[in-house]
């Protein structure tokens, strides 16, 4: 879980948008430019206000987004995104099919992208083409497909199902209880006993599920162990403050993607468990082990600033909290004067 929680979010915002200074122009292309920088914000914003508020520089507005999503969007496809929901919500879908099908392209693995496609194929009549798109084109386009069948009370084939089963789309649980369970139900009762015995992941999780999704979202996963704050375990033998005590957040770019090996998973725990032994030596009082903790952690927050400019933003976040902590939680009440060494 974090060692900062929510107090101290405007402040650390605002020290980083002091440092990081302003633009207003479109985002230069750059591979390595954060999705969520405040450049790219910025001219979101310029475009949503256009949008929402100048209906002469509405068309303007779109066409600058429509040209920056094809040309400059080269990080994970927020932008293009943006413009596939901006048209959708206007009523142009096929370019809004457009706008998802091309954040897809750029970020193959996002589960919003995947469903926005979906239903924006489903509304401009572009099923077929999203099913000759791709593997999971080809899984989006069949449900789809199938919900109009359910929807329309139409009698219901076998080999959908039978697709979507073999695809890992549904469980035991999802075909008795989920939104497709009346459709599943009109199949001949020999055919539903043939699809359950196919169900290869009967155990699927939707708890854990959410969980990932949350921490794929969170900029910090990326230094920083956060499960255990996702899974609501906060004061439970794990590192962090006195609930409302003292928190600090950061506005950063990020991807949020969650890597799970080699060095990112390694410094994200080891960050993590270093803060842990500084807690728990609080506690006890031992003032030397903590300093030495401390010392670990200090040097590890350094190699983690020296990975990029998203984790130097929230490594000096972490670095900022835990200063915080040491001078004003209870709990660490017995290594006040360690405070200097941050």
């Amino acid at each position: 879980m974090y060692i900062i929680d929510g107090d101290m979010r405007a402040f650390v915002v605002l020290i980083f948008a002091l440092s990081l200074g302003f633009c207003s122009r479109e985002p230069e292309k750059n591979p390595n430019r954060d999705p969520y920088s405040l450049e790219t914000l910025l001219f979101l914003e310029e475009v949503l206000l256009d949008v929402w508020e100048n209906p002469s520089a509405k068309d303007d507005a779109m066409s600058r987004l429509r040209y920056v999503c094809r040309t400059k969007d080269t990080d994970d496809g927020y932008l293009c995104y943006m413009w596939g929901l901006l048209e959708y919500q206007r009523g142009n879908f096929s370019e809004s099919y457009t706008g998802f099908r091309k954040a897809l392209e750029k970020n193959p693995n996002d589960s919003l992208y995947k469903n926005m496609l979906r239903i924006s194929a489903e509304k401009s009549g572009n099923l077929n083409d999203l099913k000759a798109h791709s593997y999971d084109g080809e899984v989006l386009a069949t449900l789809s497909e199938l919900e109009i069948q359910c929807r329309e009370a139409k009698p219901q084939a076998l080999p959908p199902f039978q697709f979507l089963i073999e695809r890992g789309v549904f469980t035991k649980n999802s075909l008795k209880r989920g939104s497709f369970a009346n459709c599943f139900l009109r199949l001949e009762p020999n055919e539903q006993i043939v699809l359950q015995k196919m169900v290869r992941n009967p155990n699927l999780s939707y708890k854990e599920r959410l969980y990932a999704d949350q921490m794929k979202s969170d900029p910090f996963t990326k230094i920083w162990d956060t499960s255990s704050y996702h899974r609501g375990e906060l004061g439970k033998e794990m590192v962090g403050s006195t609930p409302g005590a003292v928190s600090a957040s950061v506005s950063s770019g990020s991807d949020g993607n969650i890597s799970t090996s080699g060095g990112s998973f390694r410094s994200q725990a080891q960050i993590t468990e270093i803060w842990k032994k500084v807690k728990l030596a609080a506690l006890s009082g031992n003032e030397s082990q903590a300093k030495e903790a401390l010392k670990q952690f200090i040097a590890e927050v350094q190699l983690v600033k020296q990975k990029g400019k998203t984790e130097a933003l929230m490594a000096t976040a972490l670095e900022r909290a835990a200063k915080l902590l040491i001078e004003q939680d209870p709990q660490y009440i017995k290594i006040r004067s360690l405070a200097k060494e941050l």
